[in-house]
């Protein structure tokens, strides 16, 4: 059985051609899900390998932004990030461009291949939305993706279920 933790390691190992607060905001993302994560087990379809890959691409986004450390970063910095629904309580698509944006100004081309940013922000932002032609059942099954990755991971990560703390 393979662990969620093992996943995210492999995936912070590609961080390491990337600018140094990447690399170090994918330790962070390590060190702050552990303790929560340490016995998950990875099955298919979960959106908590996106949730740890976001997690880390916000930590880059604020410390980069701000020039400190990812350890300095704030948990409300990171819900920031998201744009709610004063409605809902829903993370709104507004979200998509605001951290495109973001990346563009820190000098990522979101189309390049050899950016290790870019490579997992495309991952991140694939919609994982049913199509419109989805049967009604489709709407009820706890099962199916929902939304952009990092939208619908980060989302997961942060629920109080999981209590992170930083």
């Amino acid at each position: 059985m393979t662990l969620l933790l093992e996943v995210l390691r492999e995936q912070r190992a590609q961080a390491v051609d990337g600018p140094a607060r990447y690399e170090q905001a994918w330790d962070r993302m390590v060190e702050l899900v552990s303790p929560i994560w340490h016995n998950e087990p990875m099955w298919g379809g979960s959106c908590l390998p996106d949730g740890g890959a976001a997690l880390a691409v916000a930590l880059y986004l604020i410390a980069e932004e701000h020039q400190v450390h990812p350890r300095d970063v704030r948990r409300d910095q990171i819900e920031a990030l998201l744009v709610k629904s004063t409605e809902t309580g829903m993370t709104l698509p507004a979200t998509l461009p605001l951290w495109e944006g973001r990346l563009r100004a820190l000098r990522h081309d979101l189309d390049a291949g050899t950016d290790p940013v870019s490579v997992i922000w495309r991952r991140l932002r694939r919609d994982n939305s049913p199509p419109e032609t989805a049967c009604d059942d489709t709407y009820f099954d706890s099962t199916h993706r929902w939304d952009y990755g990092f939208v619908e991971g980060l989302d997961v990560v942060l629920a109080p279920r999981y209590a992170l703390a930083f």
